[in-house]
């Protein structure tokens, strides 16, 4: 059984917050140490944001998305995301009372230009997140279930399909005093289709800013010893919000800059 040395790549790193993806381990870990909730502010009240973002690919492709979040009130959020200039989804967010989703719909655009409805209801519980996704006729036809440690790091992932109770399992280890994880990946007959080792990095963070934010950090699920190091670098408003953030690729011998992403934030008088 083989390490794996893991960095997100810089083409699915866009989706790893898209809500109506099933949930992965690596994508539940990126959300507890780096969510992508570009919509949310430190301080004051917005009334809507546009977020653009280009991501640097191999070759000096770009990949450039156009995100624009409307509040129609503090438990609701109208978003239009775009790809390259092309309008991709059309979502409503609706969250609890601690900024948790809990609904989610979404008029997504797939490969072949058709649309599809997704919906998702949320629940949460002590150490679980329970996502529901709803049909077309209204009927729950896919049940994700995650279940965290004391850390809220996944440990036990079930895909479920609704009705005939088909269940895919995935569970993970954690060995934090040596840094590393086992991910075992169960298929709905209960065989074991993969077994994998990977890096977990608890002391990821090398530096904050005065405001709190993440400047220098490894990532979570590197191999410290590569010495793969990430630079974020920042420009704020008047409300101490970042409008500003540009991501550096440092590996020692090159720094290269892979993301930029600007945040036009219009507040509530």
């Amino acid at each position: 059984m083989k390490i794996i040395f893991f960095i997100i790549s810089l083409t699915t790193v866009s989706f790893l917050q898209a809500q109506e993806q099933e949930p992965t381990v690596y994508s539940e870990i990126f959300d507890n140490y780096s969510p992508r909730n570009y919509y949310r502010v430190k301080n004051g009240q917005p009334n809507n944001l546009t977020i653009n973002d280009t991501i640097i690919l191999n070759k000096s492709e770009t990949w450039i998305e156009k995100n624009i979040y409307t509040f129609e009130s503090p438990n609701k959020i109208l978003v239009k995301k775009f790809r390259n200039d092309s309008l991709a989804k059309d979502e409503i967010y609706k969250l609890d009372s601690i900024g948790r989703l809990i609904n989610y719909e979404g008029n997504i655009k797939y490969s072949k230009g058709e649309w599809y409805i997704t919906r998702l209801n949320f629940t949460y519980e002590s150490n679980k997140k329970i996502i529901e996704k709803i049909n077309r006729f209204g009927k729950i036809h896919m049940r994700y279930e995650v279940e965290y440690d004391s850390l809220k790091n996944p440990i036990i992932l079930r895909d479920i399909i609704v009705g005939p109770d088909y269940t895919k399992l995935e569970s993970v280890k954690y060995d934090y005093k040596h840094g590393i994880f086992t991910h075992m990946d169960f298929n709905y007959d209960g065989n074991l289709s993969k077994e994998e080792e990977g890096y977990i990095n608890l002391d990821y963070v090398i530096d904050r800013n005065k405001f709190g934010d993440i400047t220098r950090m490894y990532w979570m699920t590197s191999n410290k010893q590569d010495n793969i190091i990430y630079d974020i670098e920042y420009v704020y408003d008047q409300f101490n919000n970042w409008i500003k953030m540009v991501k550096i690729l440092n590996t020692g011998n090159t720094k290269k800059v892979y993301s930029k992403t600007y945040r036009k934030i219009n507040y509530n008088n």
